[in-house]
């Protein structure tokens, strides 16, 4: 058996579609409906050189921010830095309209990981959350199964 089937590394550079679902029913998204239209992100995996260098940047940010142990961290500053982390991941849209254009990475990225908050409630995960989800999934990044 030729073991570099499971290169996770390598695999994690070539960008993954994930499907995306509706982020309060958990619903799988069509392009009006259209089920020959999924609604899908391009992803790399968080094991590639791209994702370890955002992960390593994310981490050197945070040992900058001077933060007191006893002060909670809110909710937003932890979205913040998870869209951050993420952000570099996402490669491009497919069937994902930004109004009447078509979402395009870079550009769109933050805006796109931005609509909802993380910490909804069981099976409602943000659209960030599906992302970091299916980019640490090593069987969606290998390609033999699906994080969506």
């Amino acid at each position: 058996m030729d073991f570099n089937t499971f290169d996770s590394r390598k695999a994690s550079e070539t960008p993954r579609a994930l499907h995306l679902k509706h982020p309060g029913t958990g619903k799988l998204l069509y392009d009006d409906g259209d089920e020959s239209k999924p609604c899908r992100v391009l992803v790399l995996g968080i094991e590639g050189e791209t994702g370890q260098s955002a992960i390593l940047q994310s981490q050197r940010e945070r040992m900058k921010q001077d933060r007191s142990a006893s002060e909670p961290t809110p909710v937003s500053d932890i979205h913040d830095a998870l869209v951050k982390e993420i952000s570099p991941l996402i490669t491009g849209f497919e069937n994902v309209n930004r109004g009447d254009k078509p979402a395009k990475a870079p550009d769109d990225v933050a805006w796109f990981l931005a609509l909802q908050m993380i910490g909804g409630t069981r099976g409602q995960q943000s659209f960030a959350e599906q992302v970091r989800a299916f980019a640490t999934d090593r069987a969606a990044i290998l390609g033999n199964g699906s994080a969506s």
